[in-house]
């Protein structure tokens, strides 16, 4: 069985959708760019080992301290940092992102406003992480319908993505 580390920024929805699915998805540790994120007090809830990544770390001992815990996998679930190149050559094919858009339309930040705005279809992405910004090659993709307002939509590009992680999930046992 593959053993996964997500990696958070927030408060860990999408990362509650993959706890749910624990018994054949097997996360052993959850990490964030942010102190205060929800997310690793909802990891640490089911027992999960968690870390706060600093901005001073060493992405290359990071990844020897991934390997050394057995660690087979990567999950970006809301994480909001760029992830330097040599540590995603290090883990090519074995990290991958839940995005909220239908890449490649609106890669990088706030692309659930910009395709709202521009009236662009709205949905999700899963896709494996390589070096370029949500660049990598696509696993899954959803369409979600656009509602009358902003944040209704979103909600449901956000429902769409629990949905298409915990499917996700089942695959990567």
């Amino acid at each position: 069985m593959s053993k996964w580390c997500v990696f958070i920024s927030g408060t860990g929805s999408n990362l509650r959708a993959l706890l749910d699915m624990r018994s054949t998805f097997n996360i052993a540790y959850v990490v964030s760019n942010k102190a205060q994120a929800l997310g690793l007090v909802r990891a640490q809830s089911f027992g999960i080992r968690t870390d706060v990544l600093t901005a001073e770390m060493k992405w290359e001992d990071f990844s020897d301290t991934l390997e050394k815990m057995g660690i087979t996998h990567i999950f970006l679930a809301g994480f909001m940092k760029i992830i330097p190149s040599s540590f995603i050559e290090k883990w090519k094919t074995r990290i991958y992102n839940i995005h909220p858009s239908l890449l490649p339309l609106y890669p990088g930040l706030k692309s659930i406003e910009k395709s709202f705005s521009e009236q662009s279809p709205l949905g999700l992405t899963l896709h494996e992480v390589t070096e370029g910004v949500d660049e990598g090659p696509v696993v899954s993709q959803r369409t979600v319908a656009r509602l009358q307002d902003l944040e209704s939509s979103e909600l449901l590009i956000h429902i769409g993505e629990h949905q298409a992680v915990r499917t996700f999930a089942c695959t990567k046992i």
